[in-house]
């Protein structure tokens, strides 16, 4: 007898999270239904209220009506997903469940895989990055490694873009905003002929800067130029082969990130010298978006890239291939002494002027092959294997006159790697099944690095190798027809890595690289629609260990700051997430989504100490050791209200609608050194939609107000006292949904 996932009826929602409100099917009594929504997490199209994976799907609708426009939008919708929002792209990381890496250097990987139309990005600061024309968002939840592997060691982010159609269409969206941004997308897609279709879609948007730069002369800071073009062309060569070409282009230009002052207290200065006060006309705390500066920020980031997808069927298995093909450039300068002080005039008795900053240019070069072999979903099983070849090769150029921690290096980090992986479901009965996968990889690292303060410069360069093996298991029931439980376990995996951070091998050669990670997960979940269909429900418990996770340890000794790779002995991440979708009535709709995570730093000997942190607080010789400390940007309690509402006015040739969206979060520290003053309150945001369509939903204008209460939060905190003595000193950076602003979008279909 077949499974269960053949024959149940098309009224379960995909969306995990529960937030594929927006597209109501009708039953015969007028009666609204949860639909389902196809999610490719096992690298099939398969219902996700079917499989034992915990994930968030975000549909295109969705995606439209609570205004996602960025990656870091996502964290309003995903109650275990959270963003850290640093000085500039490469410092900045996502984490799921408490997880993620936030280091220095381009040598490391993230532990959140981010991927573009089955494409992974390699460095972080791509995974920040501006949406367009997506069909759908999936985050999976927790170790991935066996199927998206091994960078995939805390989750994924997978991101599918629209398709091109076989019927013309298209779409114009325009939309101005009171902090100064105006923007314009466009798309277009239809045929060319009987088996050839096109796509082709562009974004131009350009905002001002909304921190005041209080220096004479000086620009705002924090605008944004985006250009985001893609084009899709699909061929039907036969009735067994299909061909996808993807191609991509993203320009992002932006004088991001100052940091604005929290703390600093009148009379401080940089080393207690008498260079001047740096808040001078301002008044430092939670919503100062007051800075003075002249060297910087500045960042340009361009990203170009394309994809071949092959889809050939052979009897009953598909073949999938897909060949992708990415550049991206990251250029950024920083001001690291974070004012307009004449710094340089002081340390150089006047020989020189200006302030401390830094320079960086950046550039990755990937190459992946990968191959699918499906087999078709038998009455008693299914499988796939496949085969993964990836080359990411990263050279940065970086300078900083900082006199404290000067730097003028070379380095060229490169991953090669080729796995081979593969997963089988065998089904006991129609009701239980059980999922098994495993990933073998062998991954050569190696790194180049030209210090050119050295007074002999020579490159030094090192290779090494490694290869793991990780896997999955799980067993699922279905309790009733529209009721799903299930139990896994998983092995992780995150490549070792060399510190290139100070661009010096001499220096740190013993601990270089550093150590992989590695991660045990158990999870166990219940996935369930009720209540005729309206009320979506789905639970999951996880509790997982990670050894020798990777970390950056920044410390300031005999004046000169340090930047290290580290590894910690284990971390543990353990909670509850809760996810719920209830359609109320015709027209309202109400999501619930929450977590509880606690996130804890465990058996970290060797730490670096935070800033004025006494010996009896366990700071000894500049180091400490940290049992049950707080993972950073980890809240242990997060959820998502949203509440969205359709108003049909039968007398008007238009209908009006309503989205809220109310996301809250518990407090957190942003530093793994438990620096109590390097941290966040918990906070509250509310989102709001208003607007109208017409009965065809070809013309829909909109009203929007995000952080509509106002409420001032960071994205990243620092503790500067180190620098900026004798008082406490706190930077801060505050991303842009920290204040309130609203707009007007128009959008027209056809």
């Amino acid at each position: 007898m077949k499974n269960p996932t053949h024959y149940r009826r098309s009224v379960l929602a995909a969306l995990t999270a529960g937030l594929s409100m927006l597209g109501f099917g009708v039953a015969a009594a007028q009666q609204p239904v949860i639909e389902e929504v196809m999610v490719t997490a096992q690298k099939r199209e398969q219902n996700a209220q079917d499989i034992p994976v915990a994930l968030t799907a975000i549909d295109a609708d969705t995606i439209q009506e609570a205004g996602i426009q960025t990656t870091q939008d996502v964290v309003r919708l995903v109650p275990s997903l959270t963003v850290n929002e640093a000085n500039h792209k490469q410092t900045s990381s996502f984490s799921i469940r408490g997880i993620g890496t936030s280091v220095y250097g381009t040598g490391v990987e993230q532990g959140v895989a981010l991927l573009v139309d089955d494409v992974a990005a390699v460095q972080p600061g791509q995974t920040l990055s501006s949406l367009v024309d997506i069909e759908r968002i999936e985050v999976l939840r927790g170790p991935q490694s066996t199927l998206f592997g091994k960078n995939a060691s805390a989750g994924v982010i997978s991101i599918t873009t629209k398709a091109p159609s076989d019927t013309f269409e298209g779409a114009v969206e325009a939309t101005a905003t009171d902090d100064d941004e105006t923007s314009l997308v466009g798309s277009v897609a239809g045929p060319i002929n009987d088996r050839l279709r096109y796509r082709l879609t562009g974004k131009w948007s350009d905002r001002d800067g909304y921190i005041n730069n209080l220096t004479p002369g000086a620009s705002d800071k924090h605008d944004a130029r985006i250009r985001n073009t893609r084009g899709k062309l699909d061929w039907d060569a036969s009735q067994t082969v299909r061909l996808e070409l993807g191609a991509y282009y993203l320009y992002d230009k932006s004088k991001c990130c100052s940091f604005t002052w929290h703390t600093m207290p009148a009379g401080n200065s940089i080393l207690g010298s008498p260079v001047g006060y740096p808040a001078d006309g301002m008044k430092p705390g939670d919503d100062n978006f007051d800075f003075r500066g002249e060297d910087g920020p500045y960042s340009k980031s361009v990203s170009r890239g394309g994809y071949v997808r092959l889809n050939v069927d052979v009897g009953e298995f598909e073949v999938v291939s897909i060949t992708a093909l990415d550049d991206w450039n990251f250029d950024v300068q920083e001001d690291t002494d974070f004012s307009d002080l004449d710094v340089l005039g002081y340390f150089t008795n006047g020989a020189e002027h200006g302030g401390w900053y830094s320079t960086s240019d950046i550039n990755t070069n990937f190459y992946s092959q990968e191959l699918r072999l499906l087999s078709p979903s038998y009455d008693k099983y299914e499988y796939l294997i496949g085969l993964y070849y990836a080359d990411a090769e990263t050279r940065q150029d970086f300078f900083r006159n900082l006199s404290i921690a000067l730097s003028d290096f070379h380095t060229r980090a490169e991953t090669e790697s080729f796995s081979l992986f593969g997963q089988f479901t065998w089904r006991f009965s129609e009701v239980t099944s059980a999922n098994a996968g495993l990933r073998w990889l062998n991954e050569q690292i190696s790194a180049d690095s030209i210090n050119y303060l050295h007074p002999v410069p020579e490159k030094q360069s090192a290779t090494e190798s490694d290869d793991p093996v990780v896997g999955k298991v799980s067993l699922q029931h279905f309790l009733r027809q529209e009721v799903m439980a299930y139990i896994s376990y998983a092995h992780g995996y995150k490549g070792q890595a060399f510190d290139l951070a100070g661009g010096n091998f001499d220096e740190f050669k013993a601990n270089n690289p550093a150590s992989s990670e590695s991660s045990n997960a158990y999870e166990i979940g219940v996935k369930s629609t009720l209540w005729d269909q309206r009320l979506q429900l789905n639970v999951t418990a996880f509790y997982t260990a990670y050894d020798d996770f990777q970390v950056q340890r920044s410390e300031l000794i005999d004046g000169a700051v340090s930047f290290r790779l580290d590894n910690v002995g284990e971390l543990e991440t353990q909670g509850v997430e809760l996810e719920s979708l209830a359609l109320l009535s015709e027209s309202l709709a109400l999501t619930l989504n929450a977590s509880y995570i606690d996130a804890s730093v465990n058996d970290y000997t060797g730490a670096a100490c935070y800033s004025g942190q006494t010996e009896a607080e366990g700071c000894v010789g500049n180091l400490q050791d940290i049992d049950s400390g707080h993972l950073p940007v980890s809240p242990k309690w997060k959820y998502t209200v949203m509440l969205d509402y359709r108003v049909p006015f039968a007398s008007l040739p238009f209908n009006g609608f309503a989205n809220v969206i109310y996301t809250w979060q518990d407090d957190v520290f942003f530093n793994i050194n438990q620096d109590p003053v390097s941290t966040q309150d918990s906070y509250g945001l509310t989102n709001l939609r208003i607007g109208v369509t017409d009965k065809e939903e070809r013309y829909q204008v909109s009203f929007f107000v995000n952080n509509l209460f106002d409420e001032a939060y960071a994205g990243s905190r620092f503790n500067l006292t180190g620098l900026y003595t004798p008082g406490q000193s706190i930077g801060q950076v505050l991303p842009r949904n920290a204040q309130r602003y609203a707009g007007v979008q128009a959008r027209y279909s056809f």
